[in-house]
């Protein structure tokens, strides 16, 4: 009985201008039709036009006042709804909505995620110098003897031996098993190739 009061009130005030035009007709058929002998036919007639102008006018401005308070209580519903998120049912149905029900079980239910661990790199804390080769070319003997070394080119020093292991400069000597570069002072010091226990013997 009280909701929608907005388009109740316009469907009233149209009622009401269709009321009062038909009892405007009403009214001036019966002056014309019951006062034509105490008025006069002219007088009567006239009289009857008038009532109909008259209170077609009334029943128009009285229904435009009527009807623009409706569609101002409407305007408002309108806009209190919007700005309260929407009407009470229409809030309640969202509530009940099957998509808003598995929204929330979805947002309630989270996977953990699990920790991950921190992986080391490889040969971490191993000292591994920058991979350089120094390729030796022999140069020719200036002196053109067999067997002569130059003065001025001395011969690389051997930090291998007869281990089998590989030189790569004149601090640095490589495991011929797993490639793992390390200095020759620590492999005396070892013993092995820390990586995969290589035996350095030289």
């Amino acid at each position: 009985m009280f909701t929608k009061i907005g388009k109740k009130i316009k469907t009233m005030a149209t009622a009401l201008f269709y009321i009062l035009d038909v009892s405007s007709v009403i009214g001036a058929l019966y002056v014309i039709f019951n006062f034509n002998s105490l008025l006069g036919v002219g007088n009567a007639v006239l009289i009857g036009v008038l009532i109909v102008l008259i209170g077609c006018l009334l029943a128009w401005l009285s229904a435009i006042a009527l009807y623009g308070y409706g569609e101002l209580v409407d305007n408002s519903t309108i806009i209190k709804d919007i700005l309260s998120g929407g009407a009470p049912a229409v809030q309640e149905e969202k509530k009940r909505s099957p998509m808003n029900i598995l929204s929330k079980a979805a947002s309630s239910v989270r996977p953990a995620n699990p920790v991950q661990p921190v992986q080391q790199p490889q040969n971490a804390g191993v000292y591994s110098p920058p991979q350089t080769t120094r390729a030796y070319v022999q140069q020719p003997n200036p002196y053109r003897r067999a067997g002569s070394v130059s003065p001025s080119q001395p011969q690389p020093v051997s930090l291998t031996g007869n281990s089998g292991w590989i030189q790569v400069d004149d601090q640095n000597i490589q495991c011929p098993n797993c490639r793992y570069t390390l200095q020759a002072a620590q492999a005396r010091r070892y013993g092995c190739c820390p990586q995969c226990r290589m035996p350095f013997n030289p």
